[in-house]
């Protein structure tokens, strides 16, 4: 079956975190038709408050990537020593962000999803609600279906954080203006590996109903 032929369900349940990524070009037309697809995503008052940064050139690429092994390797001892590491003893998963600290250069597009910064960034403490900046709230529905958007399409990608460590340099570096931050990294191409299921417990152990705790 074509993966644009997925039931929603059977899409939803196959987005599995692909590190593991091919050189191999990947036609533009494919990256706007999931771009669009993110800018589907809800926002409120209709603000959609994303912009991306899409890194294409090879000297960008190496820049963000030796950023971002030495953020690893800075919080994770066992990435700073993972050539003593025998493979056969590192997790799957571990194995497969290792790969991706090694060979992010490589891949066709590393795309930066920015948001724009309101509140804490914008409004006087005392008038401040909650902690998140509100419209960080819609830029991860607007990353959500992009990965489901790659997945659709048949490319692999992966959800990162790990930019924030060298979030200043970063702005810097590719002129971000203060008013927007960066608030997901999503590699893209095409996957070495295999789409399979993902691995989640199941909401009925996760839901509680009329209150913390209590179950039906």
């Amino acid at each position: 079956m074509n993966s644009e032929d997925l039931s929603f369900f059977d899409l939803v349940g196959n987005v599995r975190a692909m590190r593991r990524l091919k050189p191999d070009p990947v036609p533009m037309e494919l990256i706007w038709k999931v771009l669009n697809a993110g800018v589907k995503a809800a926002s409120g008052q209709n603000k959609q408050p994303w912009k991306f940064v899409l890194l294409t050139d090879s000297e960008k690429k190496n820049w963000f990537a030796t950023q971002y092994k030495a953020a690893i390797e800075s919080r994770f001892p066992a990435a700073a020593n993972r050539q003593e590491i025998p493979s056969e003893k590192l997790h799957p998963d571990t194995r497969a962000l290792f790969y991706q600290m090694d060979h992010m250069h490589e891949f066709p597009y590393l795309l930066l999803i920015c948001g724009e910064r309101d509140w804490p960034f914008k409004v006087p403490e005392a008038d401040r609600v909650g902690l998140a900046p509100p419209n960080y709230g819609a830029v991860y529905p607007c990353a959500q279906n992009i990965l489901l958007a790659c997945r659709a399409v048949g490319l692999g990608a992966a959800l990162t954080t790990m930019h924030q460590v060298f979030e200043d340099e970063l702005h810097h570096y590719l002129e971000i203006p203060d008013s927007f931050g960066v608030v997901v990294t999503m590699p893209i191409g095409w996957p070495m590996g295999k789409f399979g299921p993902v691995r989640r417990i199941p909401a009925e152990e996760k839901t509680f109903i009329n209150g913390w705790g209590k179950t039906i």
